[in-house]
């Protein structure tokens, strides 16, 4: 049977060679199905000539999509309260942008394994699954492991914090301890309360998918778009469009399998984060 069709959907401002990286590792993927590679330009025609000059392949179409911003969003400060609502409405103009039956996203700032997609439709298949995810490897901006024993999304507020989250998601499975390994995951839905990672409490669900994770139905996501806009507790819990399209998945009831492969190279240092390289020891002398 042929494979089906696969669009990545990839947002872009100012970052050309983490663009050119996230873009050749979609160009060295297994995958043996056509892969379409949307790159949506969040207002910024000098990232245009980087997608259109990016090598290619056969099984491979790249389509660069330039996006002015509105005059109300121009200048606004590179903060969570405007960045997030603008990357949701980035990434349902991907999808809506893409052209074949199945979404998948990659960051600019990421990196795929050779055979992330190949094992994000072999699970589809195999489950029958409208949306399926992967796992990630956990990086510091220079592409080393991070092994510190502290949550990712919480050591900028809270160095304790971070830590308790960390060990509690390293007993559940999550984390795998002593590994830079962090295996996604939604667990099932509960109605009265919805907490995401960076600030879950003993007892709740895991609700961790990250955006570069996903493959999904792309009719899923037309039925289903990332909400776009964002309430004062949305902000407080550090809410990022991929906590929303979870959200909005899990309470729409669309099955949801994990390939559980860390096949997404993550590396640290977005607007969730906060993390740098740390700095190298200082000589002796």
């Amino acid at each position: 049977m042929p494979l089906d069709p696969i669009s990545v959907v990839t947002l872009t401002r100012r970052r050309p060679e983490m663009l050119r990286r996230a873009m050749d590792s979609v160009r060295a993927q297994d995958y043996e199905g056509e892969i379409e590679h949307v790159i949506v330009i969040d207002d910024d025609a000098d990232s245009v000539p980087t997608a259109e000059q990016a090598p290619s392949r056969p099984g491979l179409r790249v389509v660069p999509h330039l996006v002015r911003r509105p005059a109300e969003e121009v200048g606004l400060p590179h903060e969570r309260r405007y960045t997030y609502p603008r990357q949701a409405r980035l990434f349902n103009e991907g999808a809506r942008t893409a052209s074949t039956p199945w979404v998948a996203y990659l960051d600019d700032d990421n990196e795929y394994e050779p055979d992330h997609l190949r094992t994000l439709m072999r699970t589809a298949r195999a489950s029958g699954a409208r949306a399926v995810h992967s796992g990630r490897k956990m990086l510091f901006p220079d592409g080393s492991p991070y092994l510190d024993e502290l949550w990712h999304t919480a050591r900028h507020r809270d160095l304790d914090e971070a830590a308790r989250i960390y060990n509690m998601m390293c007993d559940r499975g999550v984390w795998i301890r002593g590994t830079n390994h962090l295996m996604d995951r939604a667990d099932p839905v509960r109605r009265e309360t919805w907490r995401p990672s960076t600030v879950i409490e003993p007892g709740d669900p895991v609700y961790l998918v990250d955006q570069s994770s996903w493959l999904i139905r792309r009719d899923v996501l037309m039925d289903h778009p990332i909400p776009e806009t964002y309430s004062e507790e949305d902000h407080a819990n550090n809410m990022a469009p991929d906590d929303k399209l979870l959200q909005v998945l899990l309470n729409n009831e669309v099955g949801i399998v994990p390939t559980g492969l860390p096949t997404v190279r993550y590396y640290l240092g977005g607007v969730s984060n906060l993390i740098e390289t740390p700095a190298a020891p200082a000589a002796a002398g």
